[in-house]
């Protein structure tokens, strides 16, 4: 769910809980004014009134069919790499071949603050690299090493080929990247 939704849930939720406060204050207090006033809103003889009656019932069921989809969706399962073995299958989440990756790449020489993606392709995997490595480097070589080494360790730990490894060099520099201080 996005923020705008979020922002429109919260919203929606607010207006039908000042609602209901209301009325049950009315109810309570036998404040019967607002209520006559409604009823004449609501009048079919009142054209204004059906407009703006219209209108809110046509939000209002716009915006709880929404939340109603977004109970009730179901996520995406987890993509998983499934291995058959004799005693059953084994399955590695593609997050975990990432998390792998990145620490495979961020150990080489040079290399920081690395991000990596995978995706599975038919022959097996397919790694997207993008880093910031130090001045003292050579980036082509560096880059080898890191498609080298990513494939090798993957093979190994995981299992399952790596088709390709992209490397995208985003920066030169010999400064780590800070985080943000809250």
């Amino acid at each position: 769910m996005g923020v705008l939704d979020r922002v429109v849930l919260a919203l929606f939720a607010l207006a039908v809980a000042v609602i209901s406060f209301l009325f049950l204050v009315m109810a309570a207090a036998g404040w019967m004014e607002p209520l006559d006033y409604l009823r004449q809103i609501l009048d079919y003889t009142n054209p204004n009134g059906r407009w703006l009656i219209g209108v809110l019932s046509g939000l209002s069921l716009a915006t709880s069919l929404r939340f109603l989809y977004f109970g009730f969706r179901r996520d995406r399962p987890w993509q998983t790499l499934i291995h058959q073995t004799d005693m059953g299958e084994v399955r590695i989440s593609i997050s975990a071949v990432e998390n792998l990756v990145t620490k495979v790449a961020r150990g080489l020489k040079g290399v920081r603050d690395v991000r990596a993606s995978v995706i599975q392709t038919p022959g097996g995997l397919g790694v997207r690299i993008r880093g910031v490595v130090s001045p003292e480097v050579n980036v082509p070589q560096t880059a080898r090493e890191i498609q080298q080494a990513v494939a090798d360790y993957t093979r190994n730990i995981v299992g399952v080929e790596v088709t390709e490894v992209k490397v995208m060099v985003q920066n030169i520099t010999n400064e780590a990247r800070r985080g943000r201080v809250e």
